[in-house]
């Protein structure tokens, strides 16, 4: 399907970063809002679910905590691969997008209920709460892998806009990344966590309706593929794109075990064992997720201009920057594990954080953002909804593995964690060393 705006080729030459088709800074815009909810989801849920009855919270142990929201985090990541088929088979990215913000904006709503007076005099915060979970999961389903493909719509093939204008869509989004822990995240923390979700809730439906109204006519309508447009979709899985495709979302999955931490294990870790109060002002627990928003943001541009400049000397160049990412995942892991051995029972001075996330984020932006750009060059429109999906699968697995982790080894020592991630971490990066060169036959093979 084709944007009703088509983007204008642009000479390799005179490119700008910031030299985007109509319709990037909307889509960029719609995911802040959406990240705006998320984040303030992830700041929150699971301090949401720890906190005394008492203070409006849930009274869950630590365990159960860091499961649930290792198993609510990495459904919202896997429901886009059912999204995404949706979206390509029934309904078409425009109308899954709309109905993906609605039923996350409907989520934060039933966890605000669940936090108030009236649901726990009731004895109905968790149904608030379980209730609030599934709308999450599934309006995050319809929205996060069909926004990606509402953005691939708009560059031709061969436009060199692509990955500088994913990697924009990448940085535009982690500013709403940015804003929620400082919004959400402290009204949350220091009003009540009903309205620290119940401002998600209200930013979801302020994107939505943005988007709905800046969006008319931008993208062409969709149309559902009969009987040989779906033949020909089960052909394609044989093309060495969706092959390569296929092999970054398996080693993508097993990087995203390290990076899906932010919000159960480290999240827990700032709250429980980093010093806060500097300068006689003490730091809110959220505010630290709001790092890696903004080390995406200053960082981008530079890692972007940094693989487009990089000589691959022959080897598969989406490889080569997950390996990178993988690498440096790994050694951020490291890095916190001898910090917290050095510091016993000491409080651990919060400079460390802040290096942890300027190296897992630069991890990141080597690995995310890349894959979008891949997936939206090198797969056939049939299949760029399912296979969005797939990779934002890969966060789900990630958030989901790491939250079982952290909640199997809750009662260990911290650095034991760091320690597991960071030796997967290595393993990982060494088996697609290995396999590099067999996927850079099978490409050549098939040219």
């Amino acid at each position: 399907m084709a944007s009703v705006d088509e983007p204008v080729e642009v000479p390799a030459g005179r490119l700008k970063f910031f030299d985007q088709p109509r319709g990037v800074l909307l889509i960029a815009s719609t995911e802040f809002w959406e990240r705006f909810s998320y984040y303030g989801f992830i700041g929150l849920i699971a301090l949401f679910m720890a906190a005394d009855p008492a203070t409006g919270g849930l009274g869950l142990d630590k365990s159960l905590t860091l499961k649930l929201f290792g198993l609510s985090a990495g459904l919202m990541f896997m429901a886009p691969s059912v999204g995404g088929w949706i979206a390509d088979r029934l309904i078409g990215p425009y109308l899954a997008v709309a109905l993906g913000c609605v039923g996350l904006s409907a989520g934060n709503f039933a966890l605000a209920a669940a936090g108030s007076r009236p649901a726990h005099a009731a004895g109905l915060q968790f149904a608030f709460f379980y209730g609030g979970l599934v709308l999450m999961v599934t309006g995050a389903g319809l929205f996060k892998s069909n926004v990606s493909a509402l953005l691939g719509q708009l560059f031709k093939p061969g436009d060199p806009r692509r990955q500088d204008g994913f990697m924009l869509f990448y940085m535009g989004i982690n500013v709403g990344a940015l804003a929620a822990p400082f919004g959400a995240g402290t009204i949350g923390e220091l009003v009540g966590w009903s309205w620290g979700f119940l401002v998600s809730g209200l930013g979801t439906a302020v994107g939505l309706l943005a988007f709905l109204w800046l969006s008319r006519g931008l993208f062409a309508p969709f149309v559902r593929p009969g009987r040989d447009g779906r033949a020909r979709a089960a052909s394609l899985w044989r093309e060495p794109g969706v092959k390569l495709v296929l092999v970054m979302i398996v080693f993508t999955a097993i990087y995203m075990i390290g990076q899906q931490t932010y919000g159960g294990v480290m999240n827990l870790y700032v709250r429980d064992r980093v010093a806060k109060d500097v300068l006689g002002f003490h730091i809110p627990t959220t505010w630290f997720l709001s790092l890696n928003p903004l080390v995406v943001i200053l960082g981008g541009p530079f890692v972007s201009r940094f693989w487009t400049g990089w000589k691959d000397r022959g080897r598969v160049a989406a490889l080569d920057r997950i390996l990178a990412g993988t690498v440096l995942m790994a050694l951020s892991y490291v890095q916190m594990g001898l910090v917290d051995l050095a510091a016993g029972s000491a409080p651990v001075a919060p400079v460390w954080i802040i290096v942890f996330y300027i190296v897992i984020t630069i991890a990141e932006l080597c690995v995310f953002p890349i894959g979008l750009a891949e997936i939206s060059k090198r797969v056939p429109p049939e299949l760029v909804g399912l296979l969005m999906g797939f990779w934002v699968f890969t966060m789900g697995f990630g958030s989901l593995t790491a939250g079982w982790l952290g909640g199997w080894l809750a009662q260990a020592q911290t650095w034991m964690i760091f320690a597991v991630l960071a030796g997967g971490g290595m393993i990982s990066a060494l088996a697609l060393l290995l396999v590099e060169p067999l996927v850079r036959k099978m490409l050549a093979a098939e040219r």
